[in-house]
């Protein structure tokens, strides 16, 4: 599962899908199903980005080679984040055509939120007293 940043796919989903797939084929993967899954609200903001749109992607691979794909999916600036686990059997629904999306209704929620307002305290600052000591002889 690659999160992708809504940013980059804005720029075309085609092209930016091919170049996170290429990532799994470059190092002897074979690429069984890739396809977009959803676009939503994230929990928490990751590098500025409130939104991300989520490309699932089933491939087989040599254990050995899962290291320089997991370092590809890091150093890519597209990804915000990936979550790579073994899966037995490929769903059929994953070999399924992806539905056509218009990335213009991908919306525009890039600026983080503003900061919430300061809290206001109850409780008024003590006074300040001046402790006099009388010295004596």
């Amino acid at each position: 599962m690659c999160l992708l940043d809504n940013r980059e796919v804005r720029k075309g989903w085609q092209p930016l899908k091919d170049s996170v797939l290429a990532m799994f084929t470059k190092h002897g993967g074979k690429v069984l199903s890739g396809r977009r899954w959803d676009e939503r609200r994230l929990a928490y903001s990751i590098r500025g980005q409130q939104r991300g749109t989520y490309l699932l992607v089933y491939f087989s691979a040599n254990t050995q080679v899962l290291t320089a794909i997991r370092r590809d999916l890091q150093f890519n600036e597209s990804l915000l984040r990936f979550l790579l686990v073994e899966c037995e059997d490929v769903p059929q629904a994953a070999y399924e055509p992806e539905a056509a999306f218009d990335i213009n209704t991908i919306p525009a929620d890039d600026t983080p939120p503003p900061p919430p307002p300061p809290v206001m305290s109850s409780v008024e600052p003590a006074e300040s007293t001046s402790a006099t000591t009388e010295s004596g002889s």
